[in-house]
């Protein structure tokens, strides 16, 4: 049995301080996590049961080992579930270091409102008790901040803490403040799309601009670190901020986001025109998962280049300039001798600037073996020629070091051209993987099946934008997007609807009192007709506002919808499990079974040489003599 070795108090502590420091005063917040709780997200009419056994869950306590788990462990696990399902607003902040070389310049304030299942009284006690039971200093009342207590215990390495409540946007709000003042803020979520006066369901601030003092410390650790970083965005001027946010708007959730900064640090990977219908109508109209993407590949892939050259650069110092060329370009060198091609310029720089990946109905079943990658081609004769010779090269290296076992071959289809597919013969891998140049396109699968119907797709007249689910979700938003992720969850309940009954049958177990088995809550998940009535798909669409990158999507409003679909989405891989596993197994056991052979071979072969050569048990020998 594991056990809880570490009191959450002295987690949390630990986490924040880190080192004996000052209280600081309040700096930047670097990153803020929010969460509405049970009570904003699950007000779902499907998810009524499941807000009502959480809440019991909470009143009742965690059912834990007896014997197994001491009584700090008890309550620091309980206090742990406690927050976690209240509304939650958890900020770290960054100040500037102090002046001992000691001097943390980290900060955490955790508040909350509670849920219906704990007060915010009732948090602080919890957490008044914890620090008891972990034997920290005895609170005194803050004089600066009414409400409050005071833990400190600098003299041990510890951080000074603020434990209390206070009235903030008129809730009484538990607080606990780390290295830093009890300082209650609004966040400003407007950034990511939620309109004024509504409270998230969720949000994510990351500011590396916050963070730039102990990232420009960190660094100086690494030779190059300090181009790289800043290359990226997360130092220097104009750094990226990240921002996002989900809300409730109607009978859908509604999802936003900004990564500020964006096109400043990465405008060479964006193009001059976003997606438009000729790279929306490669998709199947029975697609159930997609995502369709419009960036710079060649820039995407000479920035990692660059990035490399970087680093090599810094560890070779002086040495760097004097090399005949760049190591990013040694290493292409010396690929091109192993492989045959150059894989920056023979491979890279055939790539287009339109990336496709989906699931459907018609390319297999809409599992993971129906998925289908297709990447437009600036050169596909050439693209082409260079598959081609590269597959030639690859098997003759391959083949021979694994005894035949696995080989590319070439083969012809009408709708598809010649295809090249990896095989494994003589073992049950569960995968063909197959790639072919199909007029402009680069189409890979997972098997040749999927490959003849995403090349039928690409001469087909009717797409994914046929489908009422995508038009009424996504639809005209898409042309001129740099992104469009779409997932059609109605179209795959059924399929994890299973799994997820015996989630819920297990959340329902777990929190049925055993003195009382009648006042749990039954059938948390509703009955399948009345889950999927009404049922909404997700999408998320990514374009450029200025130099920012913008996110906005919906999805359905119950979490036990999202759960179900997030099922069906595990079932996928189900039936490629069982089969890859047998395909490693089968080989290890024919090696273990030759090898056994071979040595019972060898024995057989030393005792008749033994009988041959006349030798005779050492007993005979001592009777004869």
């Amino acid at each position: 049995m594991i056990r809880i070795q570490t009191p959450l108090f002295a987690t949390v502590a630990a986490l924040a301080g880190l080192a004996s420091v000052p209280a600081a005063s309040h700096g930047s917040d670097a990153v803020v996590l929010y969460s509405a709780g049970i009570d904003g997200i699950l007000n779902d009419s499907k998810d009524t049961a499941l807000h009502a056994a959480l809440v019991m869950m909470q009143q009742n306590g965690l059912s834990l080992p007896p014997g197994e788990t001491s009584h700090q462990e008890e309550h620091a696990a309980n206090l742990f579930v406690d927050v976690l399902l209240s509304q939650m607003d958890l900020r770290l902040s960054v100040h500037k270091p102090g002046p001992s070389s000691g001097d943390m310049p980290f900060g955490l304030v955790v508040s909350s409102r509670g849920n219906a299942g704990t007060s915010p009284k009732a948090l602080v006690d919890d957490i008044q008790e914890l620090a008891r039971l972990d034997h920290a200093p005895r609170p005194v009342p803050a004089p600066d901040y009414p409400g409050f207590m005071t833990i400190s215990d600098t003299d041990q390495g510890k951080p000074k803490m603020w434990i209390g409540t206070q009235d903030h946007g008129g809730h009484s709000t538990a607080a606990m403040s780390i290295n830093t003042p009890p300082v209650l803020t609004d966040v400003d979520w407007s950034g990511c799309g939620v309109p004024s006066g509504v409270e998230p369901c969720c949000g994510v601030v990351i500011d590396f601009g916050a963070m730039s003092s102990v990232l420009a410390m960190a660094s100086m650790m690494a030779p190059g670190a300090d181009s790289m970083l800043s290359e990226w965005g997360l130092i220097g001027p104009k750094p990226i901020k990240i921002e996002g946010a989900a809300w409730r708007g109607g009978d859908s959730i509604r999802v936003g986001g900004r990564i500020s900064n964006y096109g400043v640090h990465f405008g060479d990977l964006l193009t001059k025109d976003g997606i438009r219908n000729q790279d929306l109508s490669v998709v199947p109209a029975d697609a159930v998962a997609m995502q369709v993407s419009r960036f710079n590949i060649g820039g995407m892939c000479d920035s990692m280049l660059k990035s490399i050259d970087g680093m090599a650069g810094s560890a070779m110092g002086g040495d760097a300039g004097k090399k005949p060329m760049k190591p990013s370009e040694a290493m292409c060198m010396q690929a091109k001798q192993m492989v045959g091609i150059n894989p920056k310029t023979e491979l890279i720089d055939y790539l287009g600037d339109t990336v496709v990946a989906y699931r459907s109905r018609s390319t297999g079943g809409d599992g993971l073996m129906s998925g289908v990658l297709l990447a437009k081609l600036s050169n596909a004769d050439g693209m082409a020629t260079s598959l081609g010779i590269l597959a030639a090269r690859l098997n003759a290296m391959v083949s021979p070091m694994s005894q035949g076992y696995a080989q590319m071959l070439s083969w012809s289809h009408a709708d598809c051209g010649e295809v090249i597919s990896i095989t494994f013969p003589g073992v049950p891998i569960p995968l063909e993987l197959s790639m072919v140049v199909k007029g402009d396109w680069l189409v890979m699968t997972l098997n040749p099946q999927a490959m003849v119907a995403a090349c039928r797709q690409l001469d087909a007249s009717s797409s994914v934008l046929n489908n009422p689910r995508f038009a009424k979700a996504v639809g005209r938003d898409a042309i001129g997007a740099m992104q469009v992720n779409f997932t059609d969850l109605p179209a795959q309940l059924d399929r994890g609807y299973g799994i997820a009954v015996g989630i819920m049958s297990a959340i329902s177990n777990y929190t049925r009192p055993r003195q009382d088995a009648g006042a749990g809550v039954s059938m948390i998940m509703p009955p399948y007709a009345d889950l999927v009535e009404g049922a909404e798909p997700c999408a998320l669409i990514a374009r450029m506002s200025g130099e920012d990158l913008i996110y906005s999507g919906s999805s359905d409003s119950s979490i036990n919808v999202l759960i179900t679909g997030a099922s069906a989405n595990m079932t996928a891989m189900l039936p490629l499990a069982a089969p890859l596993m047998l395909g490693v197994a089968l080989p290890a056991m024919e090696n273990a079974r030759e090898a056994a052979e071979k040595a019972r071979e060898l024995a057989r072969d030393r005792m008749e040489h033994n009988h041959n050569s006349g030798a005779r048990h050492p007993q005979e020998t001592l009777r004869n003599d």
